[in-house]
């Protein structure tokens, strides 16, 4: 990854410093969300703000999905985080960004200016946005979404689209398990899950009718 960010010496006094994952996690955010405004698949995406959700941040930070959940309800509760879903996706916003990456002030105006002008032009030139690339990228390559579960971005979307965020994770689940259990493997594990996971998970009892997200 190309580009910087800054992180002050008073991040050691964030009350959430002592949890690990915490962390972990408010830093992934902080490198990983748009420098500058954008858009992705007609879905507008501000400075500050990441396209994500569960299983690519635990795909990508390795923090457990109960645990990331956890961390994610602690950020909104102290405003470090709000977070949009939909039955697709989830807009994470950083809410002090600016504060975290704005341009410093100085009280030498003058030569200030023409820093401040050369350093936006560097970062212009040194800072790309990598979210994108990052999606693109996600296409074309199977992500994991548990342990014996891979399948691509654009199929997990899917999933998600037509049964919801909740039933998903369901289907991935029941997949997962069985797969574990029995050293199957499939050559697409999401023609698995619409030829006979769905029906398994409606005929135990454990499809549920409405979506849900973090």
């Amino acid at each position: 990854m190309e580009g910087w960010i800054k992180l002050y010496r008073k991040f050691s006094e964030w009350e959430w410093f002592n949890i690990s994952e915490m962390v972990h996690l408010f830093i992934y955010l902080l490198l990983n969300a748009n420098h500058e405004d954008g858009e992705w698949r007609g879905i507008e995406i501000k400075r500050g703000q990441i396209l994500t959700g569960l299983y690519k941040l635990n795909d990508k930070t390795k923090i457990s999905i109960q645990t990331l959940r956890t961390c994610l309800k602690r950020l909104e509760k102290t405003n470090e985080i709000n977070i949009q879903t939909t039955n697709k996706y989830s807009i994470i916003t950083i809410c002090n960004y600016e504060s975290y990456q704005g341009i410093q002030q100085t009280t030498n105006k003058q030569p200030n200016k023409q820093l401040t002008s050369n350093q936006q032009a560097t970062n212009k030139q040194l800072t790309t946005n990598n979210n994108n690339k990052e999606l693109n990228n996600e296409k074309k390559k199977k992500n994991k979404y548990a342990e014996y579960v891979s399948m691509l971005l654009e199929e997990y979307e899917k999933l998600i689209k037509e049964h919801g965020q909740k039933n998903t994770d369901i289907l991935i689940s029941i997949l997962n398990n069985y797969k574990g259990s029995n050293g199957k493997k499939y050559k697409s594990d999401y023609l698995a899950i619409l030829n006979w996971v769905i029906d398994r998970a409606k005929k135990d009892g454990k499809y549920e009718g409405k979506p849900m997200m973090i």
